[in-house]
């Protein structure tokens, strides 16, 4: 008998001791942000906050539909950010967790000298990772936090939450995480590229329709925590053979005698530029000297030698190198970082040209630029020397 009371008492002692999860919570019983959006006008901060139904994430057997319902855009307004994130929780329903945000939109509003202020409120929650990854838009950004997605596939797999995949295929504006602006937003001279989204798309369709699909269009160029404004299209060519810390690959299109068609195209691998400052006359002359390698993609009319191909793209890198920098500078825009490699380099120089000037940039000029190319292959044949 006190063999069984001791048994009892054993197994009553180990049940106390089990520890439970008296107050958890479901995950249907919690919001989860995954994308934020910030936005001022009118004096006021404007936060939203979007939520993805997770059935819509979850795998299912069969082909499924995604319904609009699936994601959902709050809204909240407040004279500081902080206000505005608690006007949201007023009619959220239940918990707002802010630890899944994999994307922050900011506004061409929020650009203009709001940063300090944004992320010194955000990530005082201390619920805000430092890894979603960041764009800046001219769009309404209730628009961009509702995109939709090709054959009906997750929304989480779209470009706002993993460009790096695309970007490795088609290396055109380049994505950057949180913890990358806030780097460059500490140090007084630092430019960061920050991508451009939008939300128009004239490219996919389903049946007579064209859904609102996420794609890059170029970056603002941010620097002292101001938002020196935005480059896109072809004006933006030359930046990613001078100021990409990566470009996976990315066609260049080879033009002859002014023709409209290229006559040649190769897909361009890791270029790195060197650039060296030297003082002329009353401003600066920066040299670069450029190399990338190559694929060829495309190659027209007469069959050419490699070294006559690798001359032929070396111009055209260096044609659009300038015409960059030309037009961006008429913009009064760094889109070079040219200001951050004199801050780094030659400090006595960016002290004398850069740091008591209204417009230094005014103040820059290209001097040479030299470009080397190294084909590698064509198709699957390579190039022997």
């Amino acid at each position: 008998m006190n063999r069984w009371l001791s048994l009892g008492g054993l197994l009553i002692s180990c049940v106390v001791l089990l520890t439970g999860c008296w107050d958890s919570k479901e995950v249907q019983s919690i919001n989860f942000i995954t994308g934020i959006g910030i936005d001022y006008e009118d004096n006021k901060y404007i936060a939203y906050a979007q939520l993805i139904d997770f059935s819509s994430i979850a795998k299912q057997e069969g082909p499924t539909s995604r319904q609009a319902s699936d994601i959902w855009i709050g809204r909240g307004e407040g004279t500081t950010l902080s206000m505005a994130i608690n006007d949201l929780y007023q009619t959220s329903q239940q918990q707002t967790l802010w630890t899944h945000v994999k994307a922050i939109v900011l506004s061409k509003n929020a650009l203009n000298g709001r940063l300090e202020d944004i992320f010194n409120t955000l990530l005082h929650s201390g619920e805000l990772r430092y890894t979603p990854w960041i764009y800046g838009t001219e769009q309404s950004i209730p628009d961009v936090l509702a995109p939709s997605a090709l054959l009906n596939q997750s929304t989480q797999t779209i470009e706002l939450f993993e460009p790096i995949k695309l970007y490795k295929q088609f290396s055109s504006f380049e994505p950057i995480r949180l913890h990358q602006l806030l780097d460059g937003l500490r140090e007084p001279a630092s430019v960061i590229l920050l991508p451009s989204i939008t939300n128009r798309n004239q490219t996919w369709f389903n049946g007579e329709e064209n859904p609102p699909l996420i794609k890059t269009d170029g970056f603002f160029v941010i620097s002292n925590g101001a938002n020196q404004g935005k480059v896109a299209g072809e004006e933006a060519n030359g930046t990613r053979f001078v100021n990409y810390d990566r470009v996976h690959q990315y066609p260049l299109y080879v033009y002859n005698n002014g023709s409209k068609t290229p006559d040649l195209t190769l897909r361009l691998h890791d270029p790195h530029t060197k650039i060296s400052a030297r003082k002329e006359g009353s401003g600066v002359t920066f040299d670069l000297v450029t190399s990338a390698k190559g694929i060829i993609v495309e190659e027209r009319g007469t069959h050419q030698s490699p070294q006559t191909m690798e001359e032929a793209a070396g111009k055209q890198i260096e044609s659009e190198i300038r015409d960059t920098f030309e037009k961006t500078k008429s913009r009064q825009i760094d889109s070079y970082g040219l200001v951050e490699h004199l801050y780094r380099h030659d400090l006595a120089l960016w002290k004398e040209q850069v740091q008591n000037r209204a417009d230094p940039i005014k103040r820059f000029k290209l001097g040479k630029v030299k470009v080397h190319v190294k084909i590698l292959n064509a198709s699957t044949y390579k190039y022997t020397e």
